[in-house]
């Protein structure tokens, strides 16, 4: 387990080909103690593992033995052929909604995407500052502008005037791998019947104590490396398919941890339309912070579309720099969580029942040391932390039902 305090080298290293001596010198101070390394075969990602360094350099020979060890299991030992993608991927949209608040991470993130080896294309970016700003003009993607706050209102603006069949969303503070859109893309194709895709989200870099406690906090989606698909299995269940095993499982509506994340996910243009699109109550940019991505997907297993994740669709997301940000973005996800129940409870009351059923077992899991959301903590995570995160749990209600009163006004 990644020591808190340190910072830790990211790699992702692909084991189809001749693996290269990984370089792990760190330019400040302090040098780096351990790497982070994602490991794909032919573009699949395999897993993840840890390494600790005694060194600046981890040898090829090393990075093998190391895989072998951690990854075995699934690891073949020798290249494996990329799935061909079908002959023709539909046309996709690429919608980014952003308030320039990060420029430097805007422009890496289109530059990725200006990268993308998809056929055929858009990038739409939102620009969701007010109306008096001047409209931003950015070279290679359409810009259009959504003067009402919320990253939820700034999706809607962008799938508003998308032409693609499919509509990916992403944030703009990652950076996309030249695959992610064609995975996405690939995996319509394969599965008509499934009605939204979402993809793997792994850490851009861990740099500093907050990055790295990010990890350990359960606060992201649960990071899988099988591809999967959700469907409705009762009014409050869903049934967990593994398309490589075979296995499923029925789980509640509400374990949403394998769902998917705003920052990478996809939609058929038509399903998004008929749904109404996202809640503009929810969501960055609103006093619900978060939850907008959760919502949708959750009503729509709800309404009896299936979904499913995609782990070659890779998207590397910055993690918050500072504790004082993780602080706030761990109390944020806590509100938008608790506000996204509300929503679907209030859009279809019986959801009530629903949530009331799993209700006491969920708070239990909240206190549990070997819970979804602990078992990855090391013992120097922060107590404080988790208990930001209830205070913002208990806050969510009466924040959707303030965003919704000042959006009606």
């Amino acid at each position: 387990m990644l020591n808190s305090t340190a910072p830790v080298r990211v790699a992702v290293i692909d084991v189809a080909g001749p693996l290269a001596d990984l370089d792990c010198e760190r330019a400040a101070q302090p040098p780096y103690t351990a790497a982070w390394i994602l490991v794909c075969q032919a573009g699949r990602p395999l897993g993840s593992m840890e390494i600790a360094l005694r060194t600046q350099v981890i040898s090829a020979a090393e990075l093998e033995r190391e895989v072998r060890r951690q990854l075995g299991d699934r690891w073949d030992g020798g290249p494996q052929a990329t799935p061909r993608p079908p002959t023709t991927l539909a046309r996709a949209s690429v919608v980014v909604p952003t308030n320039f608040a990060r420029p430097a991470e805007l422009r890496r993130c289109l530059k990725s995407l200006a990268e993308l080896d998809h056929p055929d294309y858009e990038v739409i970016v939102v620009d969701n500052r007010p109306a008096d700003a001047p409209l931003a003009d950015i070279e290679g993607v359409r810009v259009v502008r959504e003067s009402r706050p919320g990253a939820s209102a700034a999706r809607n603006r962008g799938a508003s005037v998308a032409t693609g069949e499919i509509i990916a969303f992403t944030d703009d503070d990652v950076q996309a791998h030249p695959g992610w859109l064609s995975a996405l893309g690939s995996r319509f194709a394969r599965q008509p019947h499934i009605s939204a895709v979402t993809g793997l989200v792994v850490p851009l870099e861990l740099e500093t104590q907050a990055q790295i406690l990010f990890e350990q906090s359960g606060s992201g989606p649960d990071r899988g490396y099988a591809p999967l698909t959700f469907s409705r299995a009762g009014r409050f269940l869903v049934r967990r398919c593994d398309e490589q095993g075979g296995q499923g499982q029925v789980r509640s509506l509400y374990r949403t941890g394998e769902f998917g994340i705003g920052a990478n996910m996809a939609f058929r243009t038509a399903v998004l339309q008929a749904s109404g699109g996202f809640d503009e109550a929810l969501g960055p940019g609103r006093p619900t912070h978060s939850g907008e991505d959760l919502a949708l997907l959750v009503e729509l297993l709800a309404a009896g579309h299936q979904i499913g994740y995609e782990p070659t669709a890779i998207i590397e997301h910055q993690h918050r720099t500072t504790m004082a940000e993780l602080d706030r973005q761990i109390h944020d996800y806590g509100v938008g969580f608790t506000a996204m129940l509300t929503a679907v409870a209030l859009r279809n009351p019986w959801h009530v029942l629903g949530l009331a059923a799993i209700v006491p077992a969920w708070l239990r899991s909240l206190r549990a040391q070997s819970s979804d959301k602990s078992v990855n903590r090391a013992d120097d995570y922060p107590p404080s932390l988790a208990r930001t995160e209830l205070r913002g749990m208990t806050a969510g209600p009466l924040a959707y039902l303030r965003a919704r009163r000042v959006r009606s006004l």
